[in-house]
C-alpha cells in the first residue's frame, strides 16, 4: 500500500518525535519529501529528532535544506540547531551559526548567546566565554540571570574569583534579580578559594535580602569551609542558623561537622552530632563511617572504633565495605597497635574475603614498621579465609624475617605460606 498524502507521513513524522521513535524518523521525512515539500513543522521536527539524539551534523544539513527550500528559519530551530553544536561540544561550529544567525537578522535572542556561552564555560574557555558576553551586550540585548549565572559559575569553576565578584557587582549595579543560586555560587567560590570571611561577608548580605534566603547548599558550603580551616564553633552557628531558618541538615552537613571534630580530637562532640544525626532519620552512610574512623584513630580509641564496626555498622543498615575495615586496619598499624589491627582483620574475613591488593598493603606496612609478627598473623588469617596473598608479598615477609633473625616469625611464615599454597625459599 502506497501512502501518496504528504500530511499522514507529517503526521507520523510528528508521532514519532513525540514517542521517540526516532529509528522512523528519516524514512517518514524521506517519505514526506517525496510526496510534496515539507512545510516549517515537519523540518521543524527533524530539527527536534536531531538535537535529541545530538546528530549535530544532520542538524546543520536541515538549516541548509530550508535554505534551499526557501523555507524560513525562526530563532526556535537556529536555536535548537546551536544547541544540539553546544551539547555535542561542536563550539566552532556553533559560533558559525551564531555568526550565520546575526546575518540573519531577527534570530538571535538571550537564549542564543546563553546556549553558546554556557557550552564555552563548560569547556574551561571562559576568555571567550567573556567575549560573548560583551559581545551580546554590544549587539542591544540585555543579559539575563541565566547569562550571569552562567558567567558567575564559570569563573568560580576557573578559580577566578575577582572576576566572579566582578560580574556580581556589575549584576547588582544593572539591577538584575538576584537570587540564592547567585549568591551560594560566590559563596562557593570564596570558600574554594579559602576566603572565609568574604563568604561570610556574602552570606550576611544574603540574609539581609527579604526575596531570598540561604538554603540547605548554602549552609553546607558554609559549614564545611569554617571546618576546614579549623572554625569549628562558626561552623556549628551555622547549623544552629540552619535549623532556625527550618532547614534540615542533611548527611554532607553532618560529615563535614564531624570531619571537623578530627584535628581537635573533639570526640563527645562528634558523638552528640552523631546522635543528633540519627535522631533526625539522617542515614549515615559509608562515608559518615570513614569519617568516624579516622576521629576514633586520631584519638586513639581503638576499642570504640572497633564497636562501630562489630556493632553501629549492622545496626544502621549501612554495607560493611571491605575498605572501612582495612582504613581502621592501617591506622592500627600506624599507631603500632597489632592485635588490633589483626582483630580488625579477622572482622573483615567474617563479612567478606579480604583482596589480594588488601593484603598486600598491610603486610607491606607490616614489613615497614617491622611488625612482622603481625603480618605473619594476617596471613594466617588470609589462609583460614581462603583469601589470596601475592606470592611477592609473602617472600617480602619472610626475607624480612630471615635479615632480622626472628626463627619463630620465620617459621610463622612458611606454615601460612604453606598454607597458602605458596612456594617458600627462605
Amino acid at each position: 500500500l502506497e501512502i501518496q498524502d504528504k500530511s499522514v507521513w507529517s503526521c507520523l513524522l510528528f508521532c514519532a518525535v513525540e514517542t521517540k521513535g526516532y529509528h522512523r524518523c528519516t524514512f517518514f521525512f524521506e517519505q514526506l519529501k517525496a510526496n510534496g515539500s515539507p512545510s516549517p513543522k515537519d523540518f521543524g521536527n527533524m530539527v527536534r529528532y536531531a538535537s535529541s539524539t545530538s546528530n549535530w551534523r544532520l542538524a546543520l544539513s536541515l538549516i541548509d535544506e530550508m535554505h534551499k527550500a526557501q523555507v524560513e528559519v525562526d530563532s526556535v530551530v537556529y536555536n535548537r540547531v546551536l544547541a544540539a553544536c553546544v551539547s555535542a561540544e561542536q563550539l566552532d561550529q556553533a559560533r558559525k551559526l551564531l555568526d550565520q544567525m546575526v546575518a540573519a537578522g531577527g534570530v538571535t535572542d538571550v537564549i542564543t548567546y546563553n546556549t553558546l556561552a554556557k557550552g564555552y564555560a563548560k569547556a574551561g574557555r571562559m576568555d571567550t566565554c567573556f567575549e560573548l558576553y560583551e559581545l551580546m551586550r554590544s549587539r542591544g540585548l540585555s543579559p539575563s540571570q541565566v547569562t550571569y549565572g552562567i558567567l558567575l559559575d564559570g569563573f568560580i569553576n576557573d578559580n577566578e574569583v575577582e572576576k566572579a565578584v566582578a560580574i556580581f557587582n556589575t549584576m547588582r549595579a544593572e539591577g538584575c534579580q538576584m537570587n540564592t543560586v547567585l549568591y551560594t555560587t560566590l559563596i562557593k567560590g570564596f570558600a574554594r578559594a579559602g576566603q572565609v570571611d568574604q563568604a561570610v561577608q556574602i552570606y550576611e548580605e544574603m540574609r539581609k535580602e527579604r526575596s531570598m534566603q540561604p538554603d540547605v547548599i548554602t549552609f553546607s558550603i558554609l559549614i564545611k569551609a569554617n571546618c576546614d580551616v579549623g572554625r569549628l564553633e562558626e561552623a556549628l552557628k551555622m547549623l544552629l542558623a540552619m535549623k532556625e531558618a527550618g532547614l534540615k541538615p542533611d548527611e554532607v552537613v553532618f560529615n563535614n561537622l564531624l570531619g571537623g571534630c578530627i584535628n581537635d580530637c573533639k570526640l563527645e562532640l562528634a558523638k552528640d552530632l552523631y546522635k543528633e544525626m540519627i535522631a533526625s532519620n539522617v542515614k549515615p552512610s559509608v562515608a559518615t563511617f570513614s569519617i568516624l574512623i579516622r576521629l576514633y584513630a586520631q584519638c586513639k580509641r581503638w576499642d570504640e572504633a572497633l564497636d562501630l564496626l562489630r556493632q553501629e555498622l549492622p545496626a544502621q543498615k549501612v554495607s560493611p565495605e571491605p575498605r572501612l575495615y582495612g582504613q581502621l586496619a592501617q591506622c592500627c598499624l600506624r599507631d603500632r597497635q597489632g592485635r588490633r589491627a589483626t582483630e580488625v582483620y579477622k572482622l573483615l574475613t567474617e563479612t567478606s574475603t579480604p583482596t589480594a591488593a588488601m593484603n598486600s598493603t598491610l603486610l607491606g606496612m607490616c614489613a615497614k614498621l617491622n611488625m612482622l609478627d603481625t603480618g605473619a598473623d594476617i596471613m594466617h588469617l588470609a589462609a583460614e579465609a581462603n583469601s589470596r596473598v601475592d606470592p611477592r608479598d609473602a617472600a617480602m615477609m619472610l626475607e624480612a624475617a630471615l635479615r632480622k633473625k626472628k626463627p619463630q616469625v620465620m617459621g610463622l611464615l612458611k606454615e601460612a605460606m604453606v598454607k597458602l599454597n605458596l612456594p617458600v625459599h627462605a
